[in-house]
């Protein structure tokens, strides 16, 4: 059957249909078109045939409904651009040798949520009454499956693992940080006691020996205490969407930013290449920064509340910037602010001052770089550079692997 020959049939005009006296009145044919119509008009999916010319000759209430919320007019043409740029060639026609199923494809909408659709296109060869004799029809049949709900479920179940992801990697390394600067400043007590002992040796040896035992035991004592410090897990190198990794981050944060009064600038570069990196690390990296930015605006009275994160391609390197409107960080203390355990905050307790000392070594581990410097404005600028070809990183990992 040729849909050209039959005009579609809006099935509200056919009552009869839910009436079966009625349609027992009806001929075959004209009923069995009206019976199709009516199932593909209430089909769960979005259905579209188009004919050989690219045009869409027969569709379904699910498929307007898609053009009306995305404010397209052929929303086949822009998923099948989307899945097959060369689909009038691969799916369409006497030469077409391709098909695909269950793709999915992402639709952002300007200020709105993004769409996620399962689609699958599906040729279709007829020879019938609107054909040249021995000519064959070609059409191509696209079902659109909308799976924004699935998908923002699990993406929301993602942001839950990684939140407790983040959370747990920030207090191991708070953890190791916090044990590797006490064993350092327990050293230099020791090492007090090992020149005393060496200068008591010939005039009190019992005290000598005394401070020997003492020396010995807090050495024994150290050592355990350094057997706690956990071990780097050595989180293995892949390509990274930093992009992604920034975007997770916002939504991670999201919370404390609104509960604070913050807007947030998102300026992603509209093409970024991958870079070689740790995930996670990385998301540690750039949620410290964040957080730093929180924290910068979150001063009781402060007026002005914004971010802006802008990504960039810089010749060989991806650029991150992170600016915030709060107060900054004098010139004098911006180096001083990377050191372990180093915070502006007054209450120690909240701010253990590790989240800048462990975002600059996550920057060094990736080849790159991060600096403190004045945003536009007022306010503190955090600049990140990342090379897009990271031998550092390649090193690292291979010295990894043999450990």
């Amino acid at each position: 059957m040729n849909p050209k020959n039959f005009p579609c049939m809006n099935p509200k005009n056919f009552p009869c249909l839910r009436d079966s006296k009625i349609c027992a009145g009806l001929p075959p044919e004209i009923f069995r078109q009206v019976l199709v119509e009516l199932v593909v008009d209430e089909a769960p999916m979005a259905l579209a045939l188009l004919e050989e010319s690219g045009e869409v000759i027969l569709d379904n209430r699910e498929y307007r409904k898609l053009s009306a919320e995305l404010a397209v007019p052929k929303p086949a043409h822009l998923v099948l651009d989307m899945a097959r740029p060369d689909w009038r060639v691969s799916l369409l026609g006497a030469g077409a040798s391709g098909e695909f199923h269950a793709q999915e494809l992402r639709i952002d909408q300007p200020g709105g949520a993004a769409r996620c659709f399962s689609c699958s296109a599906i040729p279709l060869v007829t020879e019938d009454d609107g054909c040249v004799k021995s000519t064959a029809c070609h059409y191509l049949l696209l079902v659109i499956s909308d799976i924004s709900a699935l998908r923002q479920e699990q993406e929301r179940a993602r942001l839950t693992a990684l939140r407790a992801l983040l959370a747990e990697e920030e207090h191991t390394e708070v953890l190791r940080e916090s044990l590797s600067a006490a064993l350092y400043r327990l050293e230099g007590p020791l090492n007090v006691m090992r020149s005393a002992i060496g200068m008591l040796k010939s005039r009190e040896p019992a005290m000598s020996g005394a401070l020997s035992a003492a020396l010995a035991e807090g050495r024994a004592h150290l050592e355990e205490l350094r057997q706690l410090i956990p071990l780097d897990t050595h989180e293995a190198f892949a390509p990274v969407n930093l992009n992604a990794v920034l975007r997770d981050v916002l939504d991670v944060c999201t919370a404390r930013m609104l509960s604070n009064g913050i807007t947030v600038n998102w300026r992603p570069a509209t093409a970024l290449p991958a870079i070689l990196g740790r995930p996670l690390q990385l998301h540690s990296l750039f949620k410290a920064l964040v957080d730093n930015a929180i924290d910068a605006l979150s001063q009781r009275g402060w007026k002005t509340r914004e971010i802006s994160l802008t990504t960039r391609l810089k010749q060989d390197c991806a650029e991150i910037i992170i600016d915030d409107r709060g107060p900054g960080v004098p010139v004098g203390l911006r180096l001083k602010a990377f050191e372990p355990f180093f915070t502006t905050r007054g209450n120690q307790k909240q701010h253990l001052g590790t989240g800048l000392s462990r975002a600059l070594q996550a920057a060094i581990e990736h080849g790159g770089t991060l600096a403190l410097r004045d945003a536009p404005g007022g306010g503190c600028r955090a600049l990140v550079e990342l090379p897009l070809e990271n031998k550092i990183a390649v090193q690292n990992d291979a010295r990894g692997d043999k450990e």
